[in-house]
């Protein structure tokens, strides 16, 4: 019998690269669909021209640096797809081409290519093109989930990806397949809802003690109702915000490898994203925050690397830190009989 020796990690099912990108095309259609729908040929001009360009910058980079050509693994088209659909039916072709152009080379290549990148590339090229273009980049609407049936069609979608939360929810697919872990979105969605729901309860308390009302606590475990929870709620089913959570959050390269540190992760994302929503608006909140997340997701992964045998895990660590500043007449000590 022959014994083949390589480098960890080991491949333990058919989960390829390939794959993960063709499974996230493929969750991403009906969004897809649902916006040539709503919009009609503007969107599908859009979505075409973030695709092409994704591809063919991806093909002319690897073709001048004489690398090998990698557009069958559907990355490229995945990352034009999803800048696409971050874009307002309203804007010029010419945007999501140069969108696409800066994703692929300086948020993906410039970084060293797959793996490589700080930063997701679909965030990367957004932040840019919102920044530099800002008046085409607005949407003209923000939506709002006020009734079940804008989960199905919002009327109020301000861009491509916004015009059905629930068919985004088709990503829950990748989930189950694997092809992406379920700590960060489990988090982040947990997050963004509990974070609106404390900010809610505080302000109505502020506002019950301005008008004199004696026990503004009872009052609220009164008036609280499951119409509340529902108001609430609906700012995490934006389409915009089920977009980050599902697919751009749980980008590999951008998050934490370790299980505690993507826990971490996905709240800081919540965090930023519910901040930045609670002074603007979740559409540019989400993406915002999530590429802020970013930057703080190698702190996080190291932080949180498990301790190897016979050394310190961080909890010990930081309770020692602890125990240190605490003078020794408060600590207990246990005196040996020995």
């Amino acid at each position: 019998m022959v014994y083949t020796i390589s480098a960890p990690p080991h491949k333990k099912q058919r989960i390829t690269f390939s794959s993960i990108n063709r499974a996230k095309i493929l969750t991403l259609l009906p969004v897809s669909l649902i916006s040539i729908y709503f919009f009609g040929l503007p969107a599908l001009g859009i979505l075409l021209a973030g695709i092409l360009a994704a591809v063919a910058t991806e093909y002319g980079i690897q073709m001048i640096f004489k690398q090998d050509v990698t557009i069958k693994d559907g990355h490229a088209a995945m990352i034009g797809l999803m800048l696409a659909l971050l874009t307002p039916p309203e804007a010029p072709l010419w945007l999501p081409v140069v969108g696409s152009f800066i994703a692929i080379s300086i948020g993906k290549h410039a970084f060293g290519g797959i793996g490589s990148y700080i930063f997701n590339p679909v965030l990367v090229a957004w932040v840019f093109i919102r920044s530099a273009w800002s008046d085409p980049m607005t949407p003209l609407s923000i939506p709002h989930i006020g009734q079940f049936s804008d989960l199905l069609l919002e009327p109020g979608a301000g861009l491509l990806v916004g015009v059905s939360p629930i068919a985004l929810l088709a990503g829950l697919y990748l989930i189950y397949k694997r092809y992406v872990e379920w700590r960060v979105p489990l988090l982040f969605f947990l997050t963004v809802f509990f974070f609106n729901q404390i900010i809610a309860f505080v302000s109505e308390i502020v506002t019950l003690v301005q008008e004199g009302v004696l026990n503004p606590l009872l009052y609220l475990a009164t008036m609280f109702t499951f119409l509340e929870l529902t108001e609430e709620l609906s700012f995490a089913m934006v389409g915009v915000v089920i977009f980050g959570i599902i697919f751009l959050a749980t980008d590999s390269p951008t998050t934490p490898v370790t299980k505690q540190g993507r826990l971490i992760y996905g709240v800081v994302c919540g965090l930023l994203v519910s901040i930045y929503g609670l002074f603007g608006n979740y559409v540019d909140g989400t993406l915002y925050g999530i590429f802020l997340a970013n930057g703080v997701a190698s702190f996080v992964e190291a932080r949180t690397i498990p301790a190897s045998f016979s050394q310190e895990s961080v909890l010990e660590r930081s309770y020692n830190r602890v125990m240190e500043k605490i003078p020794s007449a408060l600590k207990f000590e246990v005196i040996s009989d020995d």
